[in-house]
């Protein structure tokens, strides 16, 4: 795409006027123009944003009993005593959950760590009605999926009373509400240090290599990252009384053209600092 029409490209006073005169285009037009160009990701009937509220520095409680995929009662604080992946999701879910997890499973043995020694990954059913046989056969199938590039024993599938799942979403600002035979929630995970502490939130079903393994990383060292909403709401924003998240065009669209101005002004201040000399 060529951003400076070819009549004035040779001419950098008139690229200059031109890039400023686009800016100002983009800045001063008419509201009705940015409402006809936003773009819809979502609806629901509450106003998305407060489902995740992230806790960075805050500490899960690692006191709290579940019940593993083999029915043994656990401590929270027995499995997460290193840098762990922790998943909310409840098995029975016909939809995101099942994503969230393939993709972890796709992307788990691609991480270079020391998967058990270095990191554990927990799941979390937020479902108290689901039962350690349902969380066994979720273990098989995302652990098979892996065709032993995985350890077993490095991903809990876990179960528990609804007391105690909420003590644990509470702590990380993770909200869900049952409708029907389904479950309001949002897709995310986040990692915590070995003391339980979180240090990054994951958003979305399909996480990279490279994020997961930074984020694991920061655990290990006991840093935390950049909250994800921060990034979100820049290019994002809620319109509550059309119940979805809309794209900020305008607010995009001028930081890339600020940034453009910026990038060419360098250049002409570098060019003719060479000229000079």
């Amino acid at each position: 795409m060529q951003i400076v029409p070819s009549d004035i490209s040779g001419d950098p006073q008139l690229i200059m006027k031109y890039l400023i005169s686009l800016l100002l285009l983009v800045c001063c037009v008419n509201p009705v123009f940015a409402t006809d160009n936003l773009l819809s990701l979502s609806t629901t009937d509450e106003d998305p944003t407060n489902w995740l509220q992230e806790k960075l520095g805050a500490n899960l409680p690692l006191d709290v009993e579940f019940v593993n995929s083999a029915g043994q009662t656990v401590i929270l604080g027995d499995l997460i005593d290193r840098p762990t992946l922790v998943v909310p999701v409840y098995y029975n879910c016909r939809n995101v959950c099942n994503y969230l997890l393939g993709g972890l499973a796709k992307v788990l043995p691609d991480i270079k760590l020391d998967a058990g020694e270095s990191y554990r990954v927990v799941t979390i059913s937020f479902d108290e009605s689901e039962s350690p046989e349902l969380a066994a056969k979720s273990k098989q199938t995302f652990i098979t999926a892996m065709q032993g590039k995985f350890p077993p024993d490095a991903w809990d599938f876990l179960t528990g009373k609804d007391v105690n799942i909420r003590k644990v979403t509470d702590a990380a600002g993770y909200y869900y509400r049952k409708e029907g035979v389904d479950f309001l929630h949002p897709i995310a995970a986040f990692v915590v240090t070995g003391d339980g502490k979180i240090v990054r939130y994951l958003s979305g079903y399909r996480f990279l290599p490279l994020d997961l393994t930074m984020a694991l990383v920061e655990a290990s060292e006991d840093r935390i990252g950049i909250p994800i909403r921060k990034a979100l709401e820049f290019c994002f924003s809620y319109d509550p009384e059309g119940r979805r998240y809309v794209f900020n065009l305008l607010r995009v669209s001028g930081s890339v053209i600020l940034l453009t101005l910026g990038s060419f002004l360098t250049y002409l201040i570098i060019s003719g600092r060479k000229k000079r000399s």
